[in-house]
């Protein structure tokens, strides 16, 4: 009867291990060597680093690749002050090992019920008590799990990563690591291995023994063996067992969503390609959909994904109709071929761009759309706080004021509370606006001159503050220079312009300009009294509602020069 093929989507090709097991090595003289090599046996792709001379330095770790380390070789390593030595992980192990950054936010240097929080998660899967160490000089832990007897390596990485992101605690390369990993699975004929983590309290190297609070203790390996025995003896495997099959089966299910996942998604973005135009607005949306699935499903790029995408376009329903980019769509395709390459990958390949940073960066040439909409919807709750201040109705009580803006910006309560310093009564010190009459409104008073003595610093303007060329005539429209005296073309008036309106800011540019103030007024620690006042001393009286937009840049600039000279005055 046939092998019953597994699906690739559910689980990738199983393989047996190569022949990499130990075998019968000769062990160190020593007896706390021999332990060590009993305790840490996979010789193979072990990791090797000069140990830094600076503290602060990373270990430039290398891996053997052609040969195994021999137990007395990992033993010569680990008593070698000028040698860093890391070890992997067999099909079976005895230690599972969490490791905090020195900068991550779950260290207890920042966050005193960190250690608490990962006990407490541990203890769910059975795991009671654990060995602390500060692995290197640079404050980073590792927080070891002797287990008394073997278990399955992969199951135990599953459990380890499942139990933590249950309590919270998601997995993050820098912040929140475990050993061993949930390595990818290999290709047939491959063999992929776990990850490597450095020995502990290696001579020199920074790594010692710890308290609960952090305090060195007496580290050497008969201690480290003492603490490994004590906590062993504390785990409950029975539970730990449950736990591993439990994960193992979650870890399963989650391969076969996936999989049902990725058909679905095709199944969606081919609906949407058959349904084409149904009205205007709908060619972006469109045409990244083609570019999508051109990308992904078809693997396509280049000039076949941009011919791809204007083919698709042009003999979609309802293009003829409702596309308003009828004359252009060539160079649109163009651009939406780019993009989706930049942004998709074939399915099936790696990918090609860091899925685990928030933003994309300018050197992989990403668009990043995630990013984008979050841009839009700030955007939306700033001319949200506009439009509702200068009619005079936005909430004095949270809950309200909440309510207004996302009504208005078409946005979610949790996205309002990301952007809190937006809209939220805490930052929106400026009181809202009043009724302003011809009467109450009185030219600005040019802003004051910074102190002649301070330093030369920048002070970053908005681009409507900046002075800008003779286009359009600006300086002309604003401005009529006359002279009276002897010589000539004195008594004459050059430039002769009529009297124009004061300078008109676009809603984006003012919304940003009403926001500055804000966070400036919040910076300088001021109440609501103290911003009224500045105000008034600045402007003659006036209140923020009454200010015009040109004098509601100036009131931005005099903060900002305020802010300047205490940041001066400060130091």
């Amino acid at each position: 009867m046939p092998r019953k093929q597994t699906p690739a989507c559910e689980s990738q090709a199983i393989t047996s291990q190569p022949a990499r097991q130990r075998s019968s090595e000769p062990l160190p003289r020593d007896p706390l060597g021999q332990r060590l090599c009993q305790l840490f046996p996979y010789p193979w792709q072990a990791i090797v680093a000069p140990t830094p001379a600076d503290a602060s330095q990373k270990p430039a770790w290398q891996t053997l690749t052609q040969y195994p380390l021999k137990p007395r070789s990992l033993w010569t390593y680990w008593q070698d002050a000028a040698q860093l030595v890391g070890v992997r992980f067999c099909p079976t192990t005895y230690h599972g090992l969490i490791d905090l950054d020195a900068l991550s936010l779950h260290h207890p240097t920042r966050d005193r019920q960190a250690l608490i929080t990962l006990r407490a998660a541990l203890a769910s899967i059975g795991i009671h008590q654990t060995v602390l160490l500060r692995s290197s000089w640079n404050g980073g832990l590792h927080l070891y799990i002797p287990l008394p007897e073997a278990v399955p390596t992969f199951g135990l990485a599953v459990a380890l990563k499942h139990c933590l992101e249950a309590h919270h605690l998601p997995l993050q390369a820098g912040q929140l690591e475990v050993f061993p990993n949930v390595k990818r699975y290999s290709k047939a004929g491959e063999y992929s291995e776990y990850n490597a983590h450095r020995l502990p309290l290696q001579p020199s190297s920074g790594s010692v023994l710890l308290s609960d609070t952090l305090q060195p203790l007496p580290s050497n390996l008969s201690t480290f063996f003492q603490q490994w025995d004590q906590a062993a003896a504390a785990q409950d495997l029975a539970q730990l067992h449950q736990a591993i099959a439990q994960a193992k089966k979650q870890h399963q299910y989650r391969s076969y969503k996936r999989c049902r996942n990725t058909a679905l998604w095709q199944q969606e973005l081919e609906t949407e390609m058959k349904q084409g135009w149904t009205g205007p607005g709908q060619t972006n949306h469109l045409l990244k959909t083609i570019g999508c699935y051109g990308v992904v499903f078809l693997s396509l790029s280049g000039e076949a994904l941009v011919h791809y995408i204007e083919h698709t376009a042009i003999y979609s329903p309802g293009y003829r109709e409702w596309c308003q980019h009828q004359h252009e769509i060539s160079r649109r395709a163009q651009e939406w071929a780019i993009a989706a390459e930049n942004y998709y990958w074939p399915l099936g390949t790696s990918p090609k761009r860091d899925r685990t940073l928030p933003l994309a960066t300018a050197a992989n040439n990403i668009v990043n759309f995630n990013q984008k909409r979050a841009e839009e919807a700030q955007a939306r709750i700033k001319q949200a706080v506009l439009e509702l201040t200068q009619q005079g109705q936005l909430p004095d009580g949270l809950t309200a004021r909440a309510q207004a803006i996302a009504s208005i910006a078409q946005c979610s309560h949790s996205t309002l509370q990301k952007y809190k310093e937006l809209w939220h009564p805490e930052w929106y010190v400026i009181e809202p606006p009043e009724t302003v009459t011809a009467s109450s409104l009185a030219p600005a008073i040019e802003p004051s001159k910074v102190l002649e003595d301070a330093p030369r610093e920048e002070l970053h303007t908005f681009p409507y503050m900046k002075g800008g060329g003779a286009e359009g005539s600006l300086v002309g429209e604003r401005s009529s220079f006359s002279s009276q005296g002897e010589g000539p073309g004195r008594g004459k008036t050059s430039f002769p312009q009529p009297l124009t309106p004061p300078l008109q800011i676009a809603p984006d540019d003012l919304s940003d300009v009403i926001v500055g103030i804000q966070i400036q007024v919040k910076r300088l620690g001021w109440t609501v009294e103290q911003a009224h006042q500045f105000i008034s001393d600045h402007f003659q009286g006036k209140r923020r509602s009454q200010l015009t937009d040109d004098e509601l840049v100036c009131l931005l600039y005099h903060l900002r020069t305020r802010s300047l000279q205490q940041n001066l005055l400060d130091v």
